[in-house]
């Protein structure tokens, strides 16, 4: 028996384990991976904690700096940052450069940055299982009885607590019964291969906005310093259902910036797919002894979907309740993840669903930008309070 099983070891799980294991707790982590590091599927970009704080901390969008800082300190400094990002240019159908955005982000090592994290909760006593395939769970009355696959084997644990960490749509939902109120437009599906040899400018983002190679969402060219870059695309998971192949977009969005952005340019991996949440925090984040955070609570910004450093945000939300469960039971996990990310993440929400009404038609993705103009439409992509927040709340029932 130990008091915490976790399940999965990405940014979230890893840094809920460390946290908890310092406060006191029994960790377990199952990860269904090799190296909880291995086969990232990411753009790896996110902003600084200055520029974090200028747009959400000191605008009262996130209300709590405790748990931004305790995030960054996995980040800032160190060799985890690879490259430093000072503006973002989105390109519109056909290569046309349509809007910059000026801020100050990182390209990270998402790999090393989760190992560091994993190799400190291993020193701080977390048990690792890795390899290993959450299957199915029973509640029991001196806790949860929980099974999972290794190979052949059948593992089985028992715990107090149950931390789902494991992606979306969460496995440690569906057993536990937890519903997420989403449905398939709610799931992006994403393809990123590395390339290297490029000849970018290292100091900008690419954005690409096509509904032919991206419908309901968006390509990237993510430069990590060196010549080298992350390259991919999401597409809308209601899409896929129907018989869109990503594969085919990727390759048509690959032919699309050629030309002008990858001309010379070799892929040094092969393309890994992932699915990302768009539909906001989860209806329920938490029943009875069983929690979840990261990308299976639904933290990733639905507008542009930024979700490493939310992710940890939850991760550090989950341990500080835990804890005061355990010790008064006055924290409610569901009521503090809301508080902090609540507001970022429905902001991007409504202008997510006011945008699926004109993203997958160019000359209504133009109209829209006329609409707004250039200066709200930069707001809108960052998650910033706009004053057409309350229309993007009406037209989103529509979406």
């Amino acid at each position: 028996m130990v008091s915490v099983a976790v399940i999965g070891s990405g940014p979230s799980g890893a840094l809920f384990s460390l946290l908890a294991s310092k406060l006191g707790f029994d960790v377990l982590v199952v990860e269904r991976k090799f190296k909880p590091s291995s086969n990232i599927v990411c753009g790896e970009f996110l902003l600084t904690p200055d520029e974090t704080r200028r747009l959400y901390i000191d605008s009262g969008i996130i209300p709590d700096i405790r748990y931004v800082d305790e995030s960054y300190r996995y980040i800032d400094g160190g060799d985890v940052v690879e490259n430093k990002i000072s503006l973002i240019e989105i390109y519109l159908d056909g290569g046309r450069r349509f809007l910059d955005i000026k801020l100050n982000g990182y390209v990270i090592r998402k790999d090393l940055m989760i190992q560091k994290i994993v190799d400190e909760a291993e020193r701080n006593g977390v048990k690792l299982v890795n390899s290993a395939f959450f299957i199915d769970a029973r509640c029991r009355d001196c806790g949860v009885l929980l099974k999972a696959r290794r190979g052949c084997s059948e593992l089985i644990f028992e715990a107090n607590y149950v931390i789902g960490a494991d992606s979306t749509p969460s496995r440690v939902a569906q057993v536990f019964g937890i519903d997420s109120g989403y449905d398939d437009r709610d799931v992006a599906l994403c393809i990123n291969q590395r390339f290297s040899n490029l000849k970018v400018d290292e100091c900008k983002v690419y954005v690409f906005i096509s509904p032919r190679y991206a419908p309901g969402g968006f390509g990237w060219i993510i430069p990590k310093g060196g010549g080298r870059a992350n390259v991919g695309l999401g597409v809308r998971m209601h899409l896929v259902k129907k018989g869109l192949r990503i594969v085919d977009c990727f390759r048509k969005f690959i032919s699309d910036v050629e030309p002008t952005f990858l001309k010379g340019a070799k892929p040094i991996e092969s393309f890994h797919l992932k699915t990302v949440p768009v539909g906001g925090i989860v209806k329920n984040v938490e029943e009875g002894n069983v929690m979840l955070i990261g990308d299976a609570a639904g933290t990733c910004e639905p507008i542009n979907g930024a979700g490493i450093v939310n992710a940890m945000i939850s991760g550090c939300i989950a341990s500080n309740c835990l804890k005061s469960i355990v010790d008064d039971g006055l924290l409610s996990y569901s009521v503090e993840l809301r508080r902090v990310l609540g507001r970022v993440v429905e902001n991007g929400l409504l202008y997510r669903k006011t945008g699926d009404l004109l993203m997958y038609d160019e000359k209504l993705i133009r109209l829209g930008a006329l609409f707004l103009g250039k200066k709200v439409l930069r707001k809108v992509l960052k998650a910033e309070k706009t004053p057409h927040l309350l229309l993007a709340s009406i037209l989103s029932r529509l979406a």
